[in-house]
This record gives C-alpha cells, structure tokens and sequence, in this order.
C-alpha cells in the first residue's frame, strides 16, 4: 500500500510516497526484501532474453553448429555470411515498406478510433455508455482464436462496398489494416485518463464558441500525448509482430509483411542459422522503436498509471 504524506508548507496537497522509505531500506527485513525481488527480477530477465541471444548467436553459426549434438551455444567464428544469404532469399525491401505501411494505418487508425471513443464515452455522455464499455470489457475475454473464422467471413464479403454490394478484402492490405484499428484496450485506458481532467476545462471551450470537434482536436487530445506514446509504441510492436492474422488472409506474397516473408525461409526447408539471420533482420526495427522511445514509455507510464 502507498503512504500518504502531507505536501510541506501546504498542510493540504497528499504526496505519494513508495512502498519503502529511505527508514525501511536500512532494515534488515527490508534489505533482504529488495535483494529478494532485485534477483527474482534479475532471473525473469534471463529467462526472457535467453532465446534471443540464442537466436542471435545461432544467426552466426555453421549449419554443422546448429545440429551439433551436444548444442555449441558459442559460434566458433563470427561471420555475416547467413545475413547475406537471408538478405538474398528474402526480399526485405518489399516486406519492409508492406510491415511499415501496415503498421502506420494501424497505430494511426487505433488511437483515432479509441481516443474519439473514449471522449464519447467519458464526456459526451453517450446513451447506454455503461453497456458499451461493459461489451468493450467482454471482447478482451475472448480469445483471438475464437474470432478467427467469423472475422475472416466478414473480410471476405465486407459489407460496405459501392451500392452496399459485398467486397472481397482478403488478399489486401485492408484485410489486416482493418481489425487492428479497433482495440478495446486502449478504449478503456484512454477513457480512465479522460476522467481524470476536469469538465471546467470542456465547459470553458464550450462558453467560447467551440464545438465538440475543435474542443476534442484542440484541447482533449494535446493533454493525451504521454499515453497515446504509449499506445503507439505497443500498437506498432504488436502489429509488427503479428503473424497468425496475416498468415490466413494474405496469399499474395506482393502483400506478405516482413514476418511472413520470413516464414518463407522455412517453407523452403533452408538451414536454421540463416532463418535465424532473417529473424533477427526482421525484429531490428521493433527492438530499435523500443530503445528510442524508452524515456517516451517511462514517463508516460509513471504519468499515466498504466502496469502490467
């Protein structure tokens, strides 16, 4: 539980003090507690970075070294001729730019959608709001696994062509672009961080004259940019990285993401080290989005509240 603590010279305003204060970190009982989580944290690490660096040590070896029995899990030479044979199987440039581009609808089309439904929900004071948000709640319950084959239907005769005439979307861009814009999940964060600022400002814009459309671009939005960093950064990774979706609606290689022109590595039946020279191309830019953003993330989750 957090300690609250008087702000000085206010005797009003709470501050927020952790778990441990700098009394409980000289305790005994406190310092082996912290040792306790600080090597509990330490082996987690390990145990989540260990299959990366294996896969990005396997990128170098020999195909002798990858079916070696017992495992060699250090190369005996470093070399960068399994990168230059992945780079001549895979064409990274087409599956670069087709990933990017999804990637870009997506994360643009999510936090449009969720932040406008979020404000709808919070501020707008919307009609049965309550049974939204709680369908909104109900679709995180429900495995991705069962949406499959409905999801695929709707993509194959979507209903909203010229003359209201079905459209056959799989085999297109649109047919990954459009599940992902919608997320439940960032419907609901948005909607906890727009209850938080108060109706005054609203009723303030409203007194001068804006409607709701210039008070939610001009005012609503600006204050959200540390969360929907955040929601950025996961939405991007999350679709970068997806690959069961794309996978059942995409045949035509011309749309393949990069992920899935990686699975054609092992379709082919090439040697395990140059599919992991593929695999560790094609993670480079959601690893490198992570570490530029890092600061991003932080002070966005510690200005937000989002855990876990």
């Amino acid at each position: 539980m957090e300690n609250l603590t008087l702000a000085p010279n206010t005797g009003a305003k709470p501050m927020v003090r952790g778990v441990f204060s700098h009394q409980d970190r000289k305790k005994a009982s406190g310092r082996l507690f912290l040792l306790g989580a600080t090597l509990l944290l330490f082996l987690g690490a390990l145990i989540t970075l260990a299959p990366i660096v294996w896969m990005v040590l396997g990128s170098f070896k020999t195909p002798a070294e990858i079916y070696s029995v017992p495992q060699t899990y250090i190369p005996a030479d470093f070399n960068t001729d399994n990168y230059e044979e992945a780079l001549r199987l895979v064409d990274f440039g087409r599956y670069f730019l087709n990933s990017l581009f999804i990637c870009a609808c997506v994360v643009a089309g999510q936090l449009l959608i969720s932040s406008m439904a979020a404000y709808s929900l919070t501020k707008l004071r919307a009609r049965f709001a309550g049974g939204i948000l709680l369908m909104f709640l109900t679709t995180l319950m429900v495995p991705f696994e069962v949406l499959i084959i409905p999801l695929y239907l709707i993509m194959k005769f979507f209903p909203f062509g010229p003359d209201l005439n079905n459209v056959n979307l799989i085999n297109t861009y649109w047919a990954v672009i459009l599940p992902g814009v919608f997320s439940a999940f960032s419907i609901i964060v948005l909607k906890d961080f727009y209850d938080s600022i108060p109706n005054e400002i609203l009723y303030a814009a409203r007194i001068d004259g804006c409607g709701e459309t210039r008070v939610f671009f001009r005012f609503i939005l600006p204050m959200t940019k540390p969360i929907m960093s955040i929601l950025a950064v996961f939405s991007f990774v999350t679709t970068w990285n997806s690959f069961f979706w794309p996978l059942i609606v995409l045949n035509n290689p011309d749309y393949y993401p990069l992920v899935l022109g990686v699975q054609k590595l092992i379709d082919t039946g090439e040697p395990w080290n140059v599919v992991m020279a593929a695999l560790v191309l094609s993670t480079i830019p959601s690893v490198l989005l992570l570490l530029f953003f890092q600061k991003t993330i932080i002070r966005g989750i510690a200005y937000t509240g989002i855990y876990g």
